[in-house]
């Protein structure tokens, strides 16, 4: 991964290329992860580690990026990241050992 700033900037081009091209599906896509990641009993920041982690083990680059973006702006720190990859690790083994290393090296250029 050269620069996860820059891959952030892709991944979200993408996104806003798909809005345009079918808004009305990806307006009710928004409205589900605005809902999903809202402050509750579990707080934004571990919801979006969550999404990490599961990124992490379905092998999701880009969903690493966007979601690692989005826990960091919620204040996760890599400690909490690394214990949530813990998690990740153990479900996908091997693949997911790998992505986990990717995703605290995305966390990290962020």
């Amino acid at each position: 991964m050269a620069n996860a700033k820059e891959d952030l900037d892709a991944v979200n081009a993408r996104l806003m290329g798909l809005f345009k091209a079918e808004k009305q599906t990806m307006m009710a896509f928004n409205g589900l992860t605005v809902a999903a990641t809202r402050a509750g009993k579990i707080s934004p920041a571990i919801k979006e580690l969550t999404a990490v982690a599961i990124a992490v083990a379905k092998g999701c680059e880009d969903c690493i990026v966007y979601h690692a973006a989005a826990a960091k702006k919620h204040g996760a720190t890599r400690e909490e990241l690394a214990e949530m990859l813990a998690v990740s690790v153990e479900m996908a083994g091997g693949p997911g050992a790998v992505y986990a290393a990717k995703a605290v090296e995305i966390f990290d250029q962020l």
